[in-house]
Formats: structure tokens, C-alpha cells, sequence
């Protein structure tokens, strides 16, 4: 089994994805890829956070939502 394989089977995986799959929150060791589209496809990507630099872009991305909504708020 090539790469392309091994990462469509553990995105077809129902026990990768976290929660809802709409929500894109994906976990799989075995699919190489850090961004995957989400399910559906047309909701755009999501990180694997089975990967370091995933979890780290995952928490970069909550932290300026926060921060912007604490500026558009708090202003």
C-alpha cells in the first residue's frame, strides 16, 4: 500500500476524526499530511493533531481568534 492509500484509509476512518466530522478536528498517526480537507470536503481543511506542528498551528489559530475578539470587544 503507497502513501496516498494509507492516508485516504485513515481519513475515511471514522475513529480519526473527533466529535462531529463537520468540526474537523482529525487525529491520525497513520496519514502523513498535517492539513487534510475536512468531511465534507466543501467546510474547507483541518490540521492532523496527530502531528506536533498541527496541535501548535491548532492553538496559534484559537488564541488570535480570542485575541481579536478581546480587541473588537474591548475597544
Amino acid at each position: 500500500m503507497d502513501r496516498s492509500e494509507r492516508n485516504a484509509r485513515a481519513w475515511q476512518d471514522p475513529g480519526n476524526w473527533i466529535g462531529q466530522r463537520w468540526l474537523g478536528l482529525y487525529r491520525s498517526a497513520d496519514d502523513d499530511r498535517l492539513w487534510v480537507p475536512k468531511v465534507p470536503r466543501a467546510l474547507g481543511w483541518t490540521v492532523n493533531l496527530a502531528r506536533p506542528v498541527g496541535v501548535i498551528i491548532l492553538m496559534a489559530l484559537v488564541v488570535a481568534v480570542l485575541l481579536l475578539a478581546y480587541a473588537v470587544v474591548g475597544a
